[in-house]
């Protein structure tokens, strides 16, 4: 919504023509204030407005509606402006929308000002700057200041105190860089100043920018307006040409903004510079001029002053007669004004002592009001204390109950992994040794049967020799099987013990190599180790060998008559990867993801029988991980297997 003064120029027409309220100081500052009030008058029409109202839900839109309607008739129709501020007021307090209430709070001040109620009026303008402040809301606090500023002019004539309120509006204007509101603040506190004669190198520059305002502003109107107030300036400091000559350009403007107001007051102020020149003549056309335009008007104040100085005009030019009328002419009208202005302080008087009176009740009720809220502050700060201690106190004990219950459940998540784990270690140990008794049980059943034969003399020597090397096999299957038994066991029960050192890997794979030469000729198998000599790891020396051992020994027993094993690596930075390759049967894709589960455990057949229960590649696997490595495989059924062992470089 369009910000909008508080009082037209209709209204301080009728305001002065039915009150007759306006002193000489009061009568120029009407016309300051005619001239400010018409600058931002909304452009819509009212039947515009109210064809928008009847169909528009109540929303703020409604409420700021209302407020311009009570601002366009308050000219008019006064009661119908009071009306729709009151509208705007309820409807602003019933929707929570501050800023309507402060626009309507202004509106029905207004209306109290034009009526007269002057302690009215200042209450509803104090109640919209209260809000103003409290809703940071510039707009509305430089709307009260002006409102304000303009009851203490008008209505109480308290002019230092109308100034602050003048210049505290202005200033907001000019943080908003507001310049049409800018230019009308500069002509009106110029006004101020040149009334009361004070101030007069202030009031020129702020003359000086509100003239320059208004001409970039294309304003006819706010350019007379600001000229008239340089030329008052002018008038005060005996500068006549220059006030002349300003207050001729103010009338060239008023008449192209069709302002008669303020045409007329510029001919009366002109008739008076010319009696100070004594340029009698032309100050009595003047002011016949300014009396012609003012009368229709009814601006009393201008025709009061423009009798007085045809008096002092036809007195100049010793036209006695014409001086005495127009001097009684003059004599009746400051006769009215006068006594209007004694009942007036009266009235005045009365209602600066209630409104003090009323003053001091507020501040008490204040003072007891933040007494109370003090008082429920500190209730409500003990009451919030205690709530907090309390929250503070359940939520630490749930905390500790919550830390108690997740120990709690990492205890019972550990006792069931342990015990699955003892479940699967005694699962494997069941059947581990169900394997390892049956394949122990069958070799040296078969050397008991066969000793006891031998001692029956029911076989021969050379009967016996010959099942020599088959029992000779199976004693050497019973002995890894043992030996393997024997590690693992420690494993399970004690851990590893760990030295690590550096080993010469080609060292423990040939030692290994020799170990199996003897069953290696038995299966016409060749070997070949292609690891160079420099190929060190750092690892425990006797797992180490146990690893090789029994992937070399694993390569023989599956590899077929006549086939090939080999022994290859690959250095890299931190690692050695060796690789025990055989031409054996292989094993399928089941067979290989299945191999390091120690979860199944199995009897297995080689090419020519030999028995295993797969202890030994668990092992292998085991202590490779033991030594920061690894064991993988790769193999295909009928191509034969590759063991990759990673092992830490030395």
């Amino acid at each position: 919504m369009a910000t909008t003064y508080f009082l037209t120029r209709v209204a301080i027409l009728n305001l002065v023509s039915v009150f007759f309220k306006m002193s000489k100081v009061a009568a120029i500052l009407a016309i300051a204030f005619i001239a400010g009030t018409s600058v931002c008058a909304a452009p819509i029409k009212i039947d515009s407005l109210e064809r928008i109202l009847a169909t528009h839900p109540v929303d703020s839109v409604s409420i700021d509606i209302y407020c311009q309607l009570s601002q366009k008739y308050l000219p008019s129709k006064p009661d119908t402006a009071r009306k729709y501020a009151d509208m705007a007021l309820h409807l602003s307090q019933s929707k929570g929308y501050r800023h309507g209430e402060i626009v309507a709070l202004n509106c029905i001040a207004e209306y109290e000002y034009r009526q007269g109620n002057y302690a009215s009026a200042v209450e509803h303008s104090m109640r919209s700057l209260k809000f103003s402040e409290q809703s940071h809301d510039s707009v509305g606090m430089a709307m009260s200041n002006r409102a304000l500023g303009l009851i203490y002019t008008f209505g109480f004539k308290q002019y230092d105190v109308a100034l602050q309120y003048q210049l505290n509006a202005l200033k907001i204007f000019e943080r908003k860089k507001d310049k049409r509101n800018m230019a009308s603040f500069y002509g009106n506190i110029t006004w101020i100043y040149a009334g009361l004669n004070q101030n007069l190198t202030e009031a020129h520059r702020l003359a000086l920018l509100g003239l320059e305002l208004s001409k970039s502003l294309n304003d006819p109107q706010l350019v007379s307006y600001n000229y008239n107030s340089q030329g008052l300036i002018f008038l005060q400091e005996g500068q006549y040409d220059s006030a002349l000559q300003n207050l001729q350009r103010s009338i060239q403007a008023g008449i192209e903004a069709d302002d008669k107001a303020v045409v007329a007051y510029d001919k009366s102020i002109i008739g008076q510079v010319y009696l100070k020149q004594h340029r009698y003549k032309e100050a009595i056309s003047k002011f016949n001029e300014a009396i012609d335009e003012s009368r229709p008007l009814h601006i009393l104040e201008i025709l009061k002053d423009s009798y007085d100085g045809l008096a002092k005009g036809y007195e100049g030019i010793s036209n006695y007669p014409l001086a005495y009328h127009n001097h009684m002419s003059y004599m009746h009208l400051r006769d009215s004004l006068l006594n209007w202005e004694t009942t007036q302080k009266a009235m005045l008087t009365r209602l600066e002592f209630e409104g003090q009176n009323k003053i001091e009740e507020l501040e008490f009720a204040n003072e007891q009001e933040k007494k109370e809220q003090l008082i429920y502050e500190v209730l409500f700060g003990i009451v919030l204390a205690f709530f907090i201690a309390v929250v503070l106190l359940a939520a630490r004990n749930n905390r500790q109950r919550k830390e108690t219950n997740r120990l709690l459940q990492e205890k019972n998540q550990e006792i069931a992994e342990q015990n699955l784990k003892l479940k699967e270690a005694n699962d494997i140990k069941d059947k581990f040794f169900s394997i390892i008794s049956h394949d122990l049980r069958s070799p040296l059943s078969s050397l008991k049967g066969l000793l006891s034969l031998l001692a029956g003399n029911e076989i021969n020597d050379q009967e016996f020799k010959s099942f020599a090397p088959k029992i000779n096999q199976r004693l050497t299957g019973v002995s890894e099987t043992l030996e393997n038994l024997l590690h693992w066991s420690q494993s399970q029960m004690k851990g590893m013990s760990y030295n690590p050192t550096t080993i010469p890997v080609r060292v423990v794979t040939e030692k290994c190599l020799l170990l199996f030469l003897e069953t290696a000729a038995e299966k016409k198998l060749t070997f070949s180790n292609d690891i160079p000599k420099d190929a060190s790891v750092y690892a425990d020396k006797n797992q180490t060998e146990l690893i090789f051992r029994n992937l070399i020994h694993n390569a023989i027993k599956f590899t077929v008559n006549g086939g090939s094993i080999s022994i290859t690596s690959e250095i890299t930075d931190d690692h050695v990867e060796i690789r025990v390759s055989d031409t054996g049967i292989g094993m399928s894709k089941e067979q290989v993801e299945n191999l390091f589960d120690n979860v199944t455990a199995r009897t297995t057949h080689g090419t020519d029988g030999e028995k295993g229960t797969g202890l030994g590649l668990l092992l292998c696997k085991e202590m490779a991980e033991n030594n920061g490595g690894r064991l993988l495989v790769t193999s295909e059924a009928g191509k034969g297997s590759t063991f990759h062992v990673f092992l830490r470089k030395a």
